[in-house]
């Protein structure tokens, strides 16, 4: 079954002159948003290629030093060695890369321009990275907005602003989130340039906010790409119906955009969602609706303090740490209220069930 990777070897060859602008696309430059180019694509004046950038990467990081890392899109380097050798890709400019992290304020926020070359950009939000603050964030969003909401925003309103072509924007994961969000909030001149708006298993909004006038002014130009077994991207109220996309991963690694398959320029169409995705996605939503804000805040605040108590900075580092780190995250389990140690309990089995049936069905 074919990928991205696959994609860029067989239509890499055709410019976006030859061969428009597709999906397939919009999910390369959303993954390509998830690879560190500080100290290469510069923040504000100037930009680079993406053969150049990928020169300079590569200078830095030796492919072993590079699969040794492991994020869950570890991949998007290789992505990146890909497109650069491609005539569609490799003289893309690549500009207004930003990349924030801040664990006091519970931040994670990364984005990027790429000029295609055709008059128009693409806005890539990086979706949630390898820290466990990023993960946080991403259920911060369920007790209302979070800075980086606020970021974005202001990001595609003075990155738009900068030029007059036409505009894409998208994102993977909380990527997808973000780009929903700027686009709605961004400034009027801007929005009226979006000519798409692609969430790529994303999560959604409070249904208040969903319905705001603001996110009805884009709803047309939204496409809403989530795998069978979609987790993150069922979570909360979304305004547009999803196109449900095969992959070869099982369970919650479907999430990973790497496994999405594709024909010629489209992804491989599903009919419905994997049931227990469905039960998943109704019981989370149910559950947090039972929940006041302040509840939702304490239970975050618990579930995290337990992932806090394994040492670990990232999800990578907490896998690797394997049993070692068990008696100090049950320690912390142990203490808290009964009400959040049940939820934070099962929620955590669940993550960790899915995980292992995911590597053990793989092979990995």
């Amino acid at each position: 079954m074919a990928t991205i990777m696959d994609y860029l070897k067989w239509r890499g060859d055709l410019t976006f002159t030859q061969s428009p602008f597709c999906e397939i696309d919009n999910l390369i430059l959303s993954c390509l948003s998830y690879v560190d180019f500080d100290d290469i694509v510069p923040e504000h004046l100037g930009a680079v290629t993406v053969a150049e950038a990928s020169a300079v990467y590569f200078g830095k990081h030796s492919d072993e030093e590079i699969e040794n890392y492991r994020p869950f899109l570890h991949s998007a380097p290789f992505l990146l060695k890909e497109m650069a050798k491609s005539k569609r890709f490799g003289k893309a400019e690549l500009m207004h890369y930003t990349n924030k992290i801040s664990a006091g304020r519970e931040l994670q926020f990364s984005a990027i321009e790429i000029f295609l070359g055709d008059g128009t950009s693409y806005i890539a939000f990086r979706g949630t990275d390898d820290t466990i603050v990023g993960w946080r964030e991403d259920f911060n969003m369920s007790i209302g907005n979070v800075p980086s909401e606020h970021m974005a925003a202001e990001y595609l309103s003075q990155t738009g602003s900068f030029s007059r072509h036409m505009l894409r924007v998208g994102g993977h994961s909380k990527g997808g989130h973000l780009a929903l969000y700027a686009a709605a909030k961004c400034s009027g001149d801007v929005q009226r340039r979006i000519l798409g708006i692609y969430n790529n298993d994303g999560p959604g909004f409070f249904h208040k906010l969903s319905e705001d006038d603001d996110f009805k002014k884009i709803q047309p130009r939204i496409r809403r790409f989530i795998p069978e077994f979609s987790i993150f991207g069922m979570l909360m109220y979304h305004n547009a119906a999803p196109i449900i996309i095969r992959s070869s991963n099982v369970g919650f690694y479907q999430h990973n955009a790497f496994s999405w398959q594709l024909e010629g320029t489209h992804f491989l169409r599903s009919s419905s969602l994997d049931p227990a995705a469905m039960r998943f996605s109704e019981s989370m939503k149910t559950w947090l609706e039972q929940m006041s804000l302040s509840e939702r805040q304490i239970f975050i605040d618990d579930m995290f303090s337990v992932l806090d108590a394994s040492g670990a900075a990232t999800i990578s580092e907490l896998q690797s740490q394997g049993l070692r780190s068990m008696p100090a995250m049950l320690k912390q389990l142990n203490s808290l209220h009964p009400e959040t140690k049940e939820k934070t309990d099962l929620l955590l089995k669940l993550l960790i069930s899915q995980w292992a049936e995911s590597k053990r069905t793989s092979g990995s």
